[in-house]
Formats: C-alpha cells, sequence, structure tokens
C-alpha cells in the first residue's frame, strides 16, 4: 500500500514542482503543451497502476486521481497566450486552490491506506470535487474553442490551428464518455477506447509541440540576438541605395499602428516580413538612424505602452501589465523601465 502512497505523492510533487517553475518562466506553449504530456502521463500511468494492482472493482479505482484539473487551466493559458488576451497571466492565482486539491487527495487516500477513522470522511468530501468536474472540463475546452474561433483572424502564432483542432477533438471524446455515463452504458469499456483514442490526443499533442519547437528554434537561428553591428554588417551592399528615411518612417510607423511587439517572442525577423523590407536594412537603420538596435527599441515601446496603460489604470498590477506589454521577466522590465524613466512604476503615477 506504501507504493501508492509513494506514486501519489511523486506525481504531485512532480507536476506542482513544474507548476511553480512556470510562474518564474513564461515561454508559454512550448512549457504548457509539455506540461500537458506529464500531466496526463502521471494521471494515467496512475489510473493503470490502480486497476494493474487492485482491479476495476477496488475502491482505489473509485477515487479519482487530481493532476487531471491542471488540464483545464493548461488549455486556457495557451489559448489566453494566442490570443495575446490582457488577462492571461492572471489565470496563474488558480494554480493555488487546484494544488490543494492535489493535497487533499494524498491525504485522502493516505488515510483510506492506513484505515484511520476519519478516511471516509476525507474521501467523500475529495470526491464532491469530482461531481463537477466533468462542467469545468467541458467549460474550459468550449471556452479555449470560442475564443480561438473568434479571434482566429489575429491570431498569428504558427500552431493555432493545429491547437484548435486539437482542443475541439479533446471536447469531443469528453463529450462522448460524458454521454455514455449519462445514458449508463459500461464506462469501463469506453476508458479503454477512450485510453486508445488518448494515443491520438497525445501524438496529436507532441506534434504541435514539435511544430512549436521547430518554429522558435528556426526564429532563433534567423535572428541571432545582436548585442552590436559589426562592420561587415554596413559591408553587405552599397548603402548609398537603402532608402533610410523610408525604413525609418515604416518602423515607427509600425510601432505606433500595430500591436505585435507586445507578443513577447516578437523578432527582427516577423518585423522583416511585416515591412517587407530586409531585416539587413532594419539593423542598419536602427543603429544608425534610430540609435538603438531592434531589441533596445522594442522595450522601450513596450514601455511606453505600459506607461499608457498605467495612467489609465493606476491600480493595475505592475507586474501583470509588464508581462503583458511582451516583458519575458521583472527584471528586464526594470531594467529598461529605469532606463526610460529613471524611477519606479508606482512614482510615475504620482
Amino acid at each position: 500500500m506504501l507504493y501508492i502512497i509513494m506514486v501519489v505523492v511523486l506525481q504531485a510533487l512532480i507536476t506542482l514542482t513544474l507548476l511553480m517553475y512556470l510562474i518564474r518562466n513564461r515561454e508559454s506553449v512550448l512549457n504548457m503543451l509539455l506540461l500537458y504530456i506529464i500531466v496526463v502521463v502521471l494521471d494515467m500511468g496512475y489510473e493503470y497502476f490502480i486497476i494493474q494492482r487492485f482491479g476495476y472493482e477496488s475502491v482505489l479505482y473509485e477515487i479519482p486521481g487530481s493532476l487531471r484539473i491542471f488540464k483545464g487551466l493548461i488549455f486556457l493559458y495557451i489559448t489566453t497566450y494566442m490570443i495575446k488576451a490582457g488577462w492571461k497571466d492572471k489565470l496563474k492565482y488558480l494554480i493555488v486552490p487546484l494544488a490543494l486539491v492535489v493535497i487533499h487527495h494524498v491525504i485522502s487516500l493516505s488515510a483510506k491506506i492506513f484505515e484511520f477513522s476519519w478516511a471516509d470522511i476525507a474521501i467523500r468530501s475529495y470526491k464532491s470535487y469530482f461531481i463537477y468536474y466533468t462542467y469545468y472540463w467541458v467549460g474550459c475546452l468550449s471556452l479555449c474553442l470560442y475564443l480561438l474561433i473568434k479571434y482566429r483572424k489575429q491570431i498569428n502564432h504558427p500552431v493555432a490551428k493545429n491547437f484548435r483542432y486539437l482542443v475541439s477533438y479533446v471536447l469531443l471524446g469528453v463529450l462522448i464518455f460524458w454521454g455514455v455515463h449519462l445514458l449508463g452504458w459500461s464506462t469501463i469499456r469506453f476508458q479503454k477506447i477512450y485510453s486508445l483514442l488518448f494515443l491520438i490526443q497525445f501524438g496529436w499533442i507532441s506534434y504541435v509541440y514539435i511544430l512549436t519547437y521547430q518554429n522558435r528554434l528556426q526564429d532563433q537561428q534567423q535572428n541571432p540576438e545582436p548585442v552590436s553591428m559589426s562592420k561587415e554588417t554596413y559591408q553587405y551592399k552599397d548603402l548609398s541605395k537603402i532608402d533610410f528615411t523610408s525604413v525609418e518612417n515604416a518602423i515607427v510607423s509600425f510601432y505606433q499602428n500595430c500591436q505585435m511587439y507586445l507578443d513577447e517572442e516578437f523578432t527582427l525577423d516577423q518585423l522583416s516580413r511585416q515591412l517587407k523590407i530586409n531585416k539587413a536594412e532594419l539593423s542598419i537603420t536602427f543603429n544608425k538612424h534610430l540609435n538603438s538596435n531592434f531589441h533596445e527599441y522594442t522595450n522601450r515601446c513596450r514601455i511606453q505602452h505600459f506607461r499608457q496603460i498605467l495612467e489609465e489604470d493606476p491600480s493595475a498590477s505592475v507586474t501583470d501589465l509588464a508581462f503583458q506589454c511582451g516583458f519575458k521577466s521583472k527584471s528586464t522590465f526594470y531594467k529598461y523601465f529605469k532606463k526610460e524613466f529613471d524611477c519606479l512604476p508606482s512614482q510615475l503615477v504620482h
């Protein structure tokens, strides 16, 4: 029986550790897809362990695994990231109540195994969450699908379409399983079919993850972050043939009228595609005519956008706004903020 507790505690610790890591590291789609794969594998591994050791008729099989509750949160986070929702960062506050469910699971299962007098009460209170679990899971998937369809024209993430199909597939599987349960059919038989269907889901998620990783790797290879411009860059062709005034006006106009740069993974390559201007010409213009480079200029524009939002809503969370404006870390945000205004954000609105 101690093996069961060890399995539950271990999977809980792994997942909670990853969730805490995610709060600090917001490379969202890659991290979230990987986390979803790990969560589902651990949850199904736990069920398989219980079934193999005790069988379908065991009371332990009737106690749902707790890690599955994070799946809705993960899908919501990926969706809000793709549509660039300003409120996406607030989803992190749901981690705490969901983590308490995981802890409740460990305590309840331990009490049942050690046959404590209060074990049945603990189990009943824990299982009460799962009366509403299906509604929660269907609600999350439906909301994700609605947002992905509603804002599909403004989503520029390369795997958005695949992710939308994935959400539809998962939602359909859940609805079928729910229907089987409501009709009183054998859920054990369908559970086996559902497990096979998950293999398709797992392959699909892995495919989306690989596509996302390849796209990011390609951007990094095509657009290494320059610290300074080398002399060789300026010698790539006759500079007199470049209309620097037009390029500069195009850059300034883009940052004034488009908010693509608020995406934390916005790159020089993306700017080049949007403006249809060679990256070398853009880099030279940034350095020679805007006295900056792509990353510095982008972060300065993000700081100005941050200031505008903060002035409109002084009560807004500085950290939430910083991430909303495209900064990957608080340290980077404060570095550019201090460089731009030489004060703290709280002092700016007074």
